[in-house]
Parts: structure tokens; C-alpha cells; sequence
């Protein structure tokens, strides 16, 4: 059967005209920092030109906040401005909302629903637990009362053309009859009593009622969340997607009853496919996959697209064959079963929106479209509920702060979107929808949205109703800062959305014969305005052995902003490593004796013979008998399907076959790199008195009388430099043996805010990523001392879960709290110790970390229907000491392979030097020297700060003139 699907187009604005829909630089703007009468579309131009010439915009963006239209019917309604670019969205899903008398307008929730949002997500009414009573309910509400409800809610979104996104037919949470609620088994397990022949059948049953019957009007959905959040945080290996997925004990918090089920019987991961198989059957709405903390974790998001990748291959094999119905786009082509990866967007101002830039090429490789699903853009506002930020002139900074970061967001969004204002013609799809969860403060994170309160709008509506002009008017540039950097005679490119948090990343492979890199400020060339300030060598002598790159952290700064709130900094992160293959076995998911093979800095040359797979009948990966022998393109990092026994011909000295050493594996390193994930380790636990080490571990341990209630431990069992992960007791022996997301810390580069010893050396905060209440990562820091955080000089290590409190995220100011410091790491053992330092009103203090024995955690937890916590016992704190020899010594693990020299390299340096390359019309000259820090204290300025002047000035009077 095939059936052609027409596209659901956005409906015409009334008033728009041929040139509403131009460029955005040709296009009538309102109040990206202020009003713009019919003429001031053309001193957008003059405005880019003062950018370009970096000047200084202390007075411009004052004077233009205060051009700002007061009168509300002169605001700007989002979905007009991003009419030519995706679909702008809340979840005020309500039949009172979309009424037939609701004028479009600014004075009500419903107003401003109908003018500003096209499209809609209902937050928790379509959530499985909507069907109360599960199979035992052959006759839910939503099948009978079909003039209320959520019916009536669909039905009057749809009347005003307003589309709807069904979010969620499968999760994990939200759904306790789907399946069967968990229960204690005989032996001790806490299982759903669904076997895979019960769930598989169930699953059907309900995406058959509830797909199919909102996909009859006059309650038809536009677009449905198929399956939500079922990928781990952290997959060690993101090319096999199976393993990357939540099981039903995996993870600790919040693991897949469907995942559980399906494994008494079957493969455990089999329930993706068939949820999204029975979707495409029963509706003809968008199908869409839907996660979060995809955004800084590259591993999660290349998970999510591998598996993305082989739906569709799969789907459209089966479709050819015969199976199941086909469904035709506008063109006549075959729909995939995937129509979009959904990333939620459930974030702060620590975002790192080159990250999150990263993410969205990883989809749009795929071929799928991009949706933000549930936008909130939070500031940090503090330790805990009772010590948030309160307004003021702190809290207009954060605003400040957030508009920017709101500006960069959607000027990064409109560069992919997948309408006709969209820049990237080489992606089949783009950025089709933005979703905010919510609308106004505070909200589901709080003050997080553009909206201070109905018809208040904050500065995060001005950045977003014209996010270029907003980051114009800051004096920050519109669309990054694009370097360039010369190595080996090849130049590389590369962008930064700029800012504190963004990190923009390059891989470059160097000889086998290279024993240090030699790289300098003229290598790099920079726009106009920006100068070198510094640059980092890790190691400090920049040699690079396989296994071990050199990284090269190039900051740049340019002219100072208009507000204080931000830094105009570009920073660059250049690892030139030997080219390496890591092997990685994967447990039940992929046919013997292949193997996924992790190639990094590859040479360009060096042939391997990929293996193509299919999806078995089995639910496994398996050989389809087409091999192809190629390189990996120079530079590249990509995993691909091996034999082990096929030899590799690389350059001589490097290892490439398969053996221990080139194993990945959880290994004892002695330095910190950007962007990596660790295990923290104690080697000194003492476990039912015998000695073993343990994990720092992102779980509650409870408060006893000896020290509060702070982070728990792990066991695990370290074998030599090797540290082998352990699975979740409460695990049958079935379950793969994967180290636990809660196990897992990101450590980022970060400064104290701290006067003292410690002011200008970097530390690292240390970010955990799993699912608790909120979704953004997690910084661990200690307690203040407030009720409950201390006990007898030890001090509570919080992730804002912990300590009874959710939290928000802490604050800039007090990140002397959670900028860990280490003493020198020892070159062998690897051990050091992690240590806090504050200085306030004259007060030294240190906290180390310090492993506790009391304080035990329940295996499970009486409160949650699904959890599946380890039992533990002890934990770790923050010791007030004396200085930094107190405390525990621990160690680093990170999933690698072992690093080694190669034999025949020379005795000296071999790495060439090459000239930058000529200047560009976007670009300085190339040999760029290293600035000086900008110094502003007092006032004063360099010789830098003054050509700055002097060009911001010229540019300023060309901007006068062309207003006259």
C-alpha cells in the first residue's frame, strides 16, 4: 500500500510580502536590541562594518536598548520572524488557548500563544501514563470523550493551524502500565512480569490505538515523539548503539522496562524498531526520536545517529521487500521510518554551543531533520532554592548574559534551518523546529525562558527576535569567529561560537616519525580584532606518542563587549596526534569475530577493509557480505567494522592490529585532556575489611552521625593499569558488564573566583551526566555549610540532587566551591589528591576529598517505581584541612588504548614548520603575535585598545553618515 504525504507548510502571515521573505539582512527588524523604523534595514550593513573593524560598543548598545517599542502591538511575534526558517513552538497546548475569540496580543497566556507559536508539544498529556490502568483499560477516556480533553486541545491547536507534536508514545518514565509495573520476583529481582512475547505484543497494541487514533481529524497530530530518552549519557563506544541504550538495570536511575522486557525472550533493543515500525504503520505524522545531553556529549549523539542510520536502512530494505505500508513524501520519494532526531535543549549559560553546533552536523549527516524539543535557556542562579539570586543588578547581568547566549543560539539555528533562510544546502534536511518547554519565568528550569511574565518581555526575546543585530549591538560578532591555521603545509579551519564555555576542536594527524609539534602564533591567523593571548601546550613540551596527542589550546580575544556579562574571547582546541586504531568488542550486539575499530587522526592513506552490516533477523549486527577497502579520509575520526585478522599496511612503527594494547579499555592515565570522561578512583577502600578500590560515584550516600549526607562509592576491580568495569548488582548475569554513567566525570578547564595562591592556574570542574530531575549536567561542588551540608568539619559533595534539595546549578561566584585543584600527578602510580581553595573576607581554606566508610545506600529505592540503585556503602566528602596533603589520593581512569613510543623515531624534532598562509579579505595578516591580557583595571589602555578606539570611531562616523 502506498499512500503520498503532503508536507503541512506553515499558513501565509496576513501582510507579508515578497520582501518580508529575503534575507534576514534585507528584512524589516524589531527589537533585536530595539525598534527599527522602515529605513533602518539598511544600516545593518554599517553595523556589520563596525564588527568588522572590531570597535567598541559601550554607548551603542545602550542607545539602541532604549529604542525599544513600548507599545506591544509594535513587538515582534517570533513564529513571523523565523517564518522562512523552522517552526517555533511551546506546550501551552490548551482548547482555551486556541479559542476562537483569542486575538493574537500580549496581554494573556493565550494571546501570546496564538501570535507568537505555530507550533505546540502538550508537556505531559500525551505521556503513556495517560492511559490509565494499562491493558486492564480496554476503553481509555481518549477513545470515548471526544469533544474534551486532550481531543478538545488537539482539535482547537489544529482549527487555529497550530501543529501538534504527541510527545511520548514509548519512555521509560511517566508509564506505569506500560509495561506492567515492576515487582519483586522470586529471586530477589524487581522486574516487569513482562516476558518479550507480552511486551512485543503490548507495545503494538498500544502505539496501534493511541498513533491511530490521533491520526484522525479533527485531533490529528502533526509530528510524534516516538521514543524519548533512551540512550546512557555516556557510551563508551557510540558506534554500537545497542549497548549505548538504556537496559532495564542500566542505568542505576531511571532504566527501560520495555528494554528489560524485551530481554526475557529477545534482544533488549529490538522495542526501538518496533516502536517506530508500528508508528509509521498506524499514523501519518512526522516520527521523530527524541534525548537530551546530546549537546555536550559527542559519544551520546553519535550514538543516537548510528542508530538513527540503521533504522532507516533497515526500514527501507524491509519497505522494498514488501513489508508493511510506504509512505511517499512531496516528491514522490519514499518517507524514512526516522523523520527527526529531537535534542531537548534543557540547559544553562554553561552551554557550549560548539558542542552543540557539532551535534547538529552529526544528525543532519543522517540525512533527518533537527527539532529543539524543549528549549529552556536557564541562568545560574545559585547553590540551592534557598541561596538563588535574587533581582537586582546581579540578576540584570545574568539576563544580560542569557540574552547573548539566546542570540548565538538562534543564529546558530538559523545557519542549519531547514527552511529556505537555511545556509547549508549540503544537508538533505536542517533545524525544522524550536520548542520552548514552556514560555514565561519561571518555569519548568527556572527563568530560563524569553518571557519574564505575560507581556514582559526580557532580554532574551529582544536576542531572539533578531539574534545578528543583538550581537552586533553587544559588540560581539554576528556569527562566530572563523580562524585559520597552518600545519605539516595544510591549513585548517575551524569556528567558535566564542565565549568562556565554547570550545571549538581540530584533529590533525601528524607523521609517525614526530617526536614534538612545533606550533607557534604564526601558524594562526585571526579577523580582524583579534589577537593571540595565549596559548597552552598539554603536554608543555608538545610531544606526541601514539595514544597520547598533543593539545594546543589556542584563546584569542578581541575588543571589549558592551556589558561585562561576557567575554569576547575565541578559544580553540588543536590535538595533533599519530594516527591510532582502538578495538572494541561489543558484547551481544555485534556478530564474532568482527569488531568495531575506533580510528583517530587517521593518515589519509592507510587502506582498511570495512565491513558493512545489517540488521539481522536476531536483532544482531551482522556482516552483509560487502566489504569495501579504502583510507579514512587525512585527519578523520570515525569507528568502523573490522576483522581483526585483515592486515592493516600502515606506516611502520605504528600499531594497528588488534592485540591488548590497542584494546580500549578503561586505563590509568597521569594528565588531564580537554573534553575527556574519567573514573575517579581511591585505592585505600576498605570494603567488609578487606582492601578495594572504589569509584567516586554520582549516587546519595545518607548522613550519619560522622558526615552528611554527600556523593557514594563503587567497587570496582582494577586488574594492574586496567580497570574493568563491574555490572549493576542487582543485574542478571545476561546484562552486559558496562561501567555505569554515575560512575563517570567530565572534567572541565575553569577558574576559581578565589583570591590567593590558586587565582591564576586553571582547575576543573568536574560534570556528571545522568538523568535525575533536570537534565543538564550535573557540577559537583561542596556544601556551604548550611543545615545539613556539614558535620564535624566535613562538608557534603552535592550535584544539585543531593542534600534533599534539586537545586539549580551553582553560581559563577561561587565556583570557588566546585573548581577542583590536584597536587602534582606522580608520573608512575598516577595518584594525586583533588582539593578546594576559597579566600573570602581574609579566610584561607582548603576541603579535600576524602573517602568516608559510613553511610549506607539502600540497594533500589522504596520511592521510585523503577529504580535500580546499587547498594553501597560509605562514599566521599570535603575534608576542611590545613593544606593540600590531606585527604585521600586517587587516581584517573579513561577509556583508551595504552599508549606507546614508536621505535624508529628520530632524536629530534621532524615536525615542519609551515608559514601561515596569506592574508584573506576576512583575515589579518597571518603571522599573528601574542597579545598581552587586555588590561582594563583603572581604566587603562594599551596601544591595542587604542587602534581599536580610533577604527571604532571612523566606523562610527561612517554610520552616522549613512543615517543622514
Amino acid at each position: 500500500m502506498h499512500l503520498t504525504l503532503e508536507p503541512l507548510p506553515a499558513a501565509p502571515r496576513p501582510g507579508t510580502t515578497a520582501s518580508d521573505a529575503g534575507p534576514p539582512d534585507r528584512r524589516r527588524r524589531t527589537g533585536a536590541v530595539g525598534s527599527r523604523t522602515a529605513g533602518a534595514a539598511g544600516r545593518l550593513d554599517a553595523r556589520r562594518v563596525l564588527v568588522a573593524l572590531a570597535t567598541g560598543f559601550v554607548a551603542t548598545h545602550g542607545a539602541l536598548a532604549a529604542e525599544r517599542p513600548t507599545d506591544p502591538a509594535r513587538w515582534l511575534a517570533l513564529k513571523d520572524v523565523y517564518k522562512n526558517y523552522f517552526l517555533i513552538g511551546s506546550t501551552n497546548l490548551s482548547a482555551s488557548n486556541f479559542a476562537t475569540n483569542v486575538v493574537p496580543g500580549e496581554n494573556s497566556v493565550a494571546a501570546m500563544t496564538v501570535k507568537h507559536f505555530n507550533a505546540v508539544t502538550p508537556s505531559n498529556a500525551l505521556k503513556p501514563e495517560f492511559w490509565s490502568g494499562g491493558i486492564s483499560n480496554t476503553n481509555p477516556s481518549f477513545l470515548t470523550n471526544l469533544t474534551s480533553g486532550i481531543n478538545a486541545d488537539i482539535s482547537a491547536a489544529n482549527a487555529r493551524d497550530v501543529k501538534v507534536t504527541g510527545h511520548v508514545l514509548v519512555w521509560h518514565n511517566q508509564s506505569a502500565q506500560w509495561p506492567a509495573a515492576n515487582v519483586l520476583t522470586s529471586t530477589g529481582g524487581w522486574e516487569t512480569p513482562w516476558d518479550y512475547a507480552t511486551a512485543k505484543t503490548n507495545l503494538e497494541y498500544y502505539i496501534r490505538t493511541v498513533a491511530g487514533h490521533f491520526d484522525q481529524a479533527p485531533f490529528k497530530t502533526y509530528a510524534w515523539d516516538v521514543v524519548n530518552e533512551a540512550f546512557k549519557d555516556n557510551p563508551d563506544n557510540p558506534a554500537d548503539w545497542r549497548n549505548a541504550l538504556r537496559t532495564g538495570y542500566s542505568p542505576e536511575e531511571r532504566p527501560s522496562r520495555w528494554a528489560q522486557a524485551y530481554a526475557k525472550g529477545g534482544k533488549s533493543w529490538e522495542y526501538m524498531y518496533d516502536a517506530f515500525y508500528h508508528a509509521r504503520q498506524n499514523t501519518t505524522a512526522i516520527l521523530n526520536y527524541n534525548d537530551f545531553n546530546d549537546n555536550e556529549r559527542a559519544s551520546k549523539a553519535m550514538a543516537i545517529a548510528s542508530m538513527v542510520k540503521e533504522f532507516n536502512e533497515r526500514y527501507a530494505a524491509e519497505s522494498a521487500a514488501g513489508k508493511g505500508r510506504v509512505l511517499l513524501d512531496a516528491k514522490g520519494n519514499p518517507r524514512q521510518l526516522v523523520d527527526v532526531i529531537g535534542t531537548q535543549g534543557h540547559w544553562d549559560m554553561r552551554l557550549n554551543l560548539d558542542a552543540f553546533e557539532r551535534t547538529i552536523k552529526t544528525y543532519l549527516e543522517t540525512g533527518v531533520n533537527v527539532d529543539l524539543t524543549e528549549l529552556d535557556l536557564a541562568p545560574t542562579l545559585g547553590l540551592d532554592k534557598g541561596q538563588r539570586i535574587q533581582n537586582g543588578p546581579e540578576m540584570d547581568a545574568l539576563f544580560k548574559e542569557q540574552g547573548i547566549q539566546y542570540a548565538k543560539l538562534f543564529s546558530l539555528l538559523k545557519e542549519y534551518a531547514a527552511g529556505p533562510g537555511g545556509r547549508h544546502p549540503e544537508y538533505k534536511g536542517g533545524v525544522h523546529r524550536v520548542t520552548w518547554w514552556g514560555m514565561t519565568d519561571p518555569g519548568y528550569h527556572t527563568n530560563g525562558y524569553p518571557w519574564s511574565a505575560v507581556g514582559q518581555p526580557k532580554e532574551a526575546y529582544w536576542a531572539t527576535t533578531d539574534p545578528e543585530q543583538y550581537l552586533i549591538d553587544a559588540g560581539l560578532p554576528p556569527n562566530g569567529v572563523t580562524a585559520t591555521f597552518s600545519y605539516g603545509g595544510e591549513t585548517f579551519k575551524a569556528r567558535t561560537w566564542g565565549g568562556k564555555n565554547a570550545q571549538a576542536m581540530l584533529d590533525i594527524n601528524v607523521p609517525a616519525s614526530t617526536r614534538n609539534v612545533a606550533f607557534t602564533a604564526a601558524n594562526v591567523s585571526l579577523p580582524a580584532g583579534f589577537a593571540v593571548e595565549s596559548m597552552k601546550f598539554n603536554p608543555p613540551d608538545c610531544a606526541v606518542v601514539p595514544g597520547k596527542p598533543c593539545h594546543v589550546t589556542v584563546t584569542a580575544r578581541g575588543a571589549a563587549p558592551a556589558t561585562t556579562a561576557v567575554e569576547n574571547t575565541a578559544t580553540f582546541v588543536l590535538s595533533f596526534g599519530k594516527m591510532t586504531v582502538g578495538w572494541m568488542d561489543a558484547a551481544n550486539a555485534l556478530e564474532a569475530p568482527y569488531s568495531y575499530a575506533e580510528v583517530r587522526f587517521s593518515d589519509g592513506v592507510t587502506p582498511f577493509k570495512q565491513y558493512k552490516t545489517s540488521y539481522g533477523s536476531d536483532g544482531m549486527a551482522r556482516a552483509s557480505g560487502v566489504a569495501e577497502t579504502r583510507a579514512v579520509p587525512r585527519h578523520g575520526r570515525t569507528t568502523l567494522v573490522l576483522l581483526p585478522q585483515d592486515p592493516i599496511a600502515g606506516p611502520f612503527g605504528l600499531k594497528l592490529q588488534k592485540d591488548a594494547s590497542t584494546e580500549k579499555a578503561w586505563r590509568l592515565v597521569t594528565r588531564f585532556e580537554p573534553g575527556r570522561t574519567y573514573m575517579v578512583v581511591s585505592g585505600e577502600s576498605v570494603f567488609d575489611g578487606k582492601k578495594q578500590a572504589a569509584a567516586l560515584t554520582n549516587r546519595s550516600k545518607p548522613a550519619t552521625t560522622a558526615s552528611p549526607e554527600s556523593l557514594s562509592r563503587t567497587p570496582v576491580i582494577l586488574r594492574g593499569d586496567i580497570l574493568v568495569p563491574s555490572r549493576n548488582t542487582n543485574a542478571p548475569d545476561t546484562e552486559p558488564a558496562l561501567a555505569q554513567d554515575n560512575l563517570k566525570f567530565v572534567f572541565e578547564e575553569a577558574k576559581s573566583p578565589a583570591a590567593g595562591p590558586y587565582a591564576d592556574q586553571e582547575g576543573h570542574t568536574m560534570q556528571s551526566f545522568i538523568h535525575g530531575t533536570n537534565v543538564y549536567p550535573q557540577i559537583v561542588f561542596r556544601g556551604n555549610g548550611a543545615a545539613g551540608t556539614a558535620v564535624g568539619g566535613r562538608t557534603s559533595l552535592i550535584t544539585r540532587q543531593t542534600n534533599g534539595q534539586e537545586g539549580s546549578q551553582i553560581a559563577e561566584r561561587n565556583l570557588d566551591q566546585a573548581v577542583w585543584f590536584n597536587t602534582p600527578i606522580d608520573p608512575t602510580s598516577g595518584e594525586m589528591k583533588l582539593f578546594l581553595y576559597s579566600e573570602k573576607d581574609g579566610v584561607k581554606q582548603y576541603h579535600v576529598l576524602t573517602e568516608v566508610a559510613d553511610g549506607e545506600t539502600p540497594a533500589r529505592d522504596a520511592g521510585n517505581a523503577i529504580s535500580q540503585r546499587q547498594g553501597a556503602v560509605g562514599g566521599f566528602v570535603a575534608v576542611q584541612a590545613d593544606g593540600t596533603k590531606e585527604g585521600t589520593g586517587v587516581k584517573l581512569y579513561a577509556y583508551d588504548i595504552a599508549s606507546y613510543t614508536v621505535d624508529d623515531a628520530p632524536t629530534t624534532p621532524t615536525t615542519p614548520t609551515t608559514p601561515a598562509p596569506p592574508p584573506s579579505a576576512e583575515s589579518t595578516p597571518a603571522v599573528m603575535p601574542i597579545a598581552p591580557p587586555f588590561s582594563r583595571k583603572g581604566g587603562s589602555l594599551d596601544f591595542g585598545d587604542l587602534a581599536l578606539v580610533l577604527a571604532g570611531l571612523a566606523a562610527l562616523a561612517l554610520a552616522r553618515r549613512r543615517r543622514n
